[in-house]
């Protein structure tokens, strides 16, 4: 992992791989049913045929303008590993940063999809007593997920002692 401006830990580059897969099939799922009114109007439908165009042209187009952002929102996010807190980072437009301390923190867990954990991916969810403070790292390694998350909450115990 390359590290973010201000010694931040970047995501797996492997989580790109994962949120195209992600949107090529959301992506795919709805231009199909972009596509119905043209299908319909095929088997003679009284459909007006701006719209059997316009629907599926506004889909591929929003689905491109994602595609192209993608790249830049997943290199957004990071998480850098301070003295007193962890801070977590993302967002492209809106930037929002984290900041959980660690002796605030009530339990680390690490969750999987069926596509992370095909390639070797997980998420880390630091859960706090207040809500608002929960934060999720997106794109770690699982080996280094695991040792994050030791990490964590062996800091999380020192700081309630």
């Amino acid at each position: 992992m390359e590290p973010l401006p201000n010694n931040f830990v970047a995501v797996d580059p492997r989580y790109l791989t994962v949120r195209t897969i992600g949107w090529a099939l959301a992506s795919g799922l709805v231009l199909l049913v972009a596509l119905i009114p043209a299908l319909l109007g095929l088997l003679g439908a009284p459909i007006p045929g701006w719209l059997r165009l316009t629907l599926p042209l506004v889909v591929v187009l929003f689905a491109l303008l994602e595609l192209i952002l993608l790249r830049r929102r997943v290199a957004a996010i990071g998480y850098l590993e301070r003295d007193e807190d962890l801070l977590v980072r993302y967002g492209l437009l809106v930037r929002n940063q984290r900041a959980v301390p660690y002796g605030r923190m009530q339990y680390v867990e690490l969750k999987s999809g069926p596509l992370e954990r095909r390639f070797g991916l997980c998420q880390l969810v630091l859960n706090t007593a207040a809500s608002a403070a929960t934060a999720t790292i997106l794109g770690v390694p699982a080996v280094e997920g695991e040792a994050l998350r030791e990490r964590l909450v062996a800091a999380g115990e020192a700081r309630m002692m």
